[in-house]
């Protein structure tokens, strides 16, 4: 893999910092993206995944959908199993964690190595038919090309999917960010209803406005959880409508985004250009399905 100049996205930002558990060995795991898939799938399992295999998740475990960084991941995996993060866990001591946890874990390993990568926020065709589902990928630099890594597509999840791409250069008409699904539908491409959040059922435009802000977070690397919402989004509930000035704001960010900012310089030039869209100091989340006010504002 080549590397490009120096980035900040090769550096980690206080979401994906392994901290100091992270020498335990977190930056001799393999940069290599195609290997991936194996070793972050190795830590994490997602609880719809644990489901499809028979596997309950553990009382014990349950608080893993509130965990938001890495060094809270690395704190929980040790403590269930103090071996080297290399050594695939039992399924029991594994984090019971989200799409985005997959990515994020991915995207530390590789700016560990001072690979630049950073988060996307957008919607997979491959889980469901027909369906634009809710997903998060690890998107790195390849030389000069930004490829997208689906570190939940271990072989034995491709093949349960019949997934024939390679899981470390997911092509992107199958993995759709969230400016482009936003303008698909809007202008009548897609319908928005196919947008879609796993195990929830339909989103619709209100969702995919959400998205937009979570991936120009993750983009100015506040690699927030899929649940998160602020500003406007706020407001957004079943079956609410998006007045037509929150519309064309919506609109004018989802055309930035749908640009695909090359770098950190770039992503920061659009969040200039929204402000209404900035990360603000608390979010309502849900991460066991009941809205709780998170605070996420710098210590």
């Amino acid at each position: 893999m080549k590397r490009p100049r120096s980035s900040p996205y090769a550096e980690h930002s206080r979401w994906s910092d392994p901290g100091s558990l992270g020498e335990r060995g977190f930056d001799t795991l393999p940069a290599r993206a195609e290997l991936l898939p194996t070793v972050v799938s190795g830590l994490v399992l997602h609880p719809l995944e644990a489901a499809a295999r028979g596997i309950a998740v553990p009382e014990t475990s349950q608080g893993d959908a509130q965990l938001r960084s890495v060094a809270e991941f690395l704190q929980v995996l040790i403590a269930r199993d103090r071996r080297s993060l290399q050594i695939p866990r039992k399924s029991e001591h594994r984090l019971f964690g989200v799409r985005r946890d997959y990515a994020l874990i991915a995207c530390s390993i590789l700016r560990a190595h001072r690979v630049p990568a950073r988060l996307r926020a957008g919607f997979a065709d491959y889980f469901t038919p027909n369906v634009l589902e809710d997903h998060w990928l690890c998107e790195y630099r390849d030389g000069h090309i930004w490829r997208l890594l689906d570190a939940e597509l271990a072989p034995d999840v491709r093949s349960r999917y019949g997934i024939a791409f390679e899981a470390h250069d997911v092509p992107r008409q199958r993995f759709v960010a969230a400016g482009a699904v936003w303008q698909a539908a809007r202008r009548g491409a897609i319908d928005p209803q196919r947008i879609a959040v796993h195990g929830l059922g339909g989103g619709g435009l209100r969702f995919a406005a959400a998205s937009l802000l979570r991936d120009l977070a993750a983009l100015t690397m506040n690699e927030v959880m899929p649940s998160d919402q602020w500003g406007p989004a706020r407001s957004f509930g079943p079956g609410t409508e998006i007045s037509d000035e929150w519309l064309e704001r919506f609109d004018a960010l989802a055309k930035a985004l749908a640009a695909e900012p090359t770098d950190y310089q770039d992503a920061k030039a659009i969040l200039d250009d929204h402000p209404w869209a900035a990360l603000t100091d608390t979010v309502v989340s849900y991460p066991l399905g009941e809205p709780v006010e998170v605070v996420v504002a710098q210590p």
